[in-house]
């Protein structure tokens, strides 16, 4: 694998992870007023325009997609496919998020980072000894940075959450599967057309199952900047980040990267609120270890990149 296009790849999913893990606090925040499969529905609507947009400055030349009729089936497939995979885990996640904080949300979501390797083994891919062990540090290092004097304990709103990283862990394998061979916007214009329409039809289940008002301007203006953040930062600006680096980054060294996002998550939530969301000294532990996993997963040890073994 080329080490600069490998380079680039990593400063997209780091980008990312940035991105995800910040909107935890907007998904938390408007949790408080509108239904999951609402905000879903609407913050995908937004964005699907964007990248349509997008697409089309950047492929000006094929804006109408000179493809045969083989090519144009595999990329409905793949859009299809992601998109029907990210609408499970998106409002698995929103759903989860009614009663877990950000910082908790994140660090069961990112537990993607040992279920992709796990995963990686039955679609014929062996992640090297060095990937197993940074995953395995790196989900430690979670488990620190969300202890508390509490402690962690389990709800359904949190297995909603674990749930989501299952998930997640199916659509990061899809999209390398279908991202190294489709351009990243028009997969990502795809899932996320797909995301909003299977949203928005199930958006009743807000009402009916979770007790949520029904979606009014009132809310909208209560919420809108919450909605507009995740819409273009999180699904236009970071999804489409994440195809283009699965296109230089395998699997099982890209989730090390994108799991960054539940200390962003994290510190995002200190930040905005450092009253309630203070770090302790064993959350501080927990960041450095996250970190210290990634960094050690790069490293030749005398061969090629542990990151890049498994391909």
């Amino acid at each position: 694998m080329n080490k600069k296009g490998y380079l680039s790849g990593s400063v997209m999913l780091v980008l990312a992870a940035f991105f995800w893990g910040t909107t935890f606090i907007a998904q938390s925040n408007a949790m408080d007023s509108i239904g999951p499969f609402t905000f879903s529905a609407i913050r995908s609507a937004i964005a699907v325009p964007l990248l349509l947009i997008l697409y089309l400055a950047f492929n000006r030349k094929n804006s109408i997609i000179p493809f045969k009729k083989e090519n144009i089936a595999f990329t409905l497939k793949g859009g299809i496919t992601c998109g029907v995979i990210l609408f499970l885990a998106t409002n698995l996640q929103n759903t989860g998020l009614i009663e877990t904080s950000p910082g908790e949300g994140g660090f069961i979501t990112a537990l993607y980072i040992i279920m992709v390797p796990i995963i990686s083994i039955f679609i014929g891919k062996k992640p090297s000894i060095v990937v197993w062990i940074c995953a395995a540090a790196g989900v430690f290092g979670f488990y620190l940075l969300n202890m508390t004097e509490q402690g962690l304990s389990i709800s359904i709103w949190e297995l909603l959450v674990l749930a989501c990283a299952l998930s997640y862990s199916f659509h990061i394998i899809a999209c390398e599967k279908y991202g190294s061979l489709i351009d990243s916007i028009l997969l990502s214009c795809i899932q996320f057309s797909v995301v909003a329409l299977l949203s928005g039809a199930f958006s009743f289940l807000d009402t009916v199952l979770l007790g949520f008002a029904p979606i009014n301007a009132e809310l909208l203006a209560k919420t809108w900047f919450d909605i507009v953040y995740a819409a273009v930062f999180s699904s236009a600006i970071a999804f489409t980040l994440q195809i283009a680096g699965q296109k230089k980054v395998p699997a099982t060294a890209a989730v090390l990267l994108m799991s960054l996002e539940s200390v962003f998550a994290v510190l995002a939530a200190w930040i905005i609120n450092p009253a309630e969301n203070a770090l302790e000294p064993i959350q501080v532990l927990g960041c450095a270890l996250i970190f210290a996993a990634i960094c050690f997963a790069q490293v030749p040890f005398g061969r090629k990149p542990a990151a890049l073994d498994g391909e």
